[in-house]
């Protein structure tokens, strides 16, 4: 646990709390076990709880995991009352880290963020919270971008793991649209919250959150479209591979069953017309060869090659 405090206003942050502190924590501000529980408990679904002292709020913060490409999320958890406002989250959150040292270490941003009480503290936070989801919906579109270019201006032979690119893009689309639409109707129900905690002049600066939030959707659903039609593309052009291959080995099928029925005929221990003769062989070859240029000839008349 660590705590900042100016002007009567404390800022306490439990990065990976254990149980012991949470409860020893309830005991200070009598906190209702409920919330106890949520904390302790991983993925709660974002919610906000409202109490005569306090109020209890639960959202997801996305980020980007380390090793990999994929998108995650991280709860954050987050008691606020008249002259306190209490973080609890896992240590993954890095935005949480920066702005703890800036506080502490500079005073300038201590007064910025504290001295207009636990409101504007609330508001200062979720919105730099929120807005960790620029950049990764940025990453996602210029992903997208990437897939499109290769696609259509690559040739066939070098498209590497372009389907499993656009799954894992849709994936991260997927864990960003669930992670910001419950949180559309939490920010619009917090500024209509009880207003001894969150007064009415700062009603505007949560709508500033909601915007951002909708920005993020709006251009998640245009990337949701993005990468469903990019996934129909390629599918279109498997099959259209597919189907070329089908054709080709059919093709190929109908060229060699008039040559093998005949030399599968001739080949049998049974006494056939022609076969003493010593122009047998010069026939059968004339005849096959005759057969599969013909049928080549339909074929390409017909543009079925």
């Amino acid at each position: 646990m660590r705590e900042i405090t100016h002007q009567g206003i404390a800022w306490l942050d439990y990065p990976s709390p254990t149980e012991k502190e949470l409860r020893a924590l309830q005991q200070k501000y009598h906190f209702h076990d409920l919330d106890i529980e949520d904390c302790l408990s991983e993925h709660e679904r974002p919610k906000i709880e409202e109490y005569e002292n306090y109020l209890f709020l639960v959202f997801h913060i996305p980020y980007l995991a380390k090793d990999s490409e994929r998108i995650l999320k991280e709860e954050v958890n987050i008691f606020f009352g008249q002259d306190f406002l209490i973080t609890i989250h896992n240590d993954k959150i890095p935005l949480m880290e920066v702005l703890w040292q800036h506080i502490a270490e500079y005073n300038e941003k201590k007064v910025e963020f504290l001295s207009q009480g636990t409101g504007y503290f609330l508001y200062e936070l979720m919105q730099r919270l929120f807005d960790e989801g620029f950049p990764l919906v940025d990453t996602i579109r210029k992903k997208l971008r990437a897939i499109e270019e290769e696609l259509f201006d690559t040739e066939e032979e070098e498209r590497i793991g372009v389907h499993r690119d656009i799954l894992s893009v849709k994936r991260n689309i997927i864990t960003m649209r669930s992670i910001i639409q419950p949180q559309r109707t939490l920010v619009a129900l917090l500024e209509h919250k009880n207003k001894k905690f969150i007064p009415p002049d700062l009603g505007i600066y949560f709508d500033n959150i909601l915007d951002a939030i909708e920005r993020q959707w709006a251009l998640l659903e245009t990337s949701k479209e993005m990468s469903d039609a990019l996934h129909e593309t390629h599918e279109s052009v498997l099959s259209h591979r597919t189907n070329a291959v089908i054709r080709a080995l059919a093709v190929l099928n109908v060229i060699t069953l008039f040559p093998l029925f005949i030399t599968g005929f001739y080949g049998m221990n049974v006494h056939l017309p022609y076969a003493e003769s010593p122009y047998a062989f010069v026939g059968l070859a004339g005849v096959i060869i005759s057969i599969f240029l013909g049928t080549l000839w339909f074929f390409s008349r017909k543009r079925w090659l």
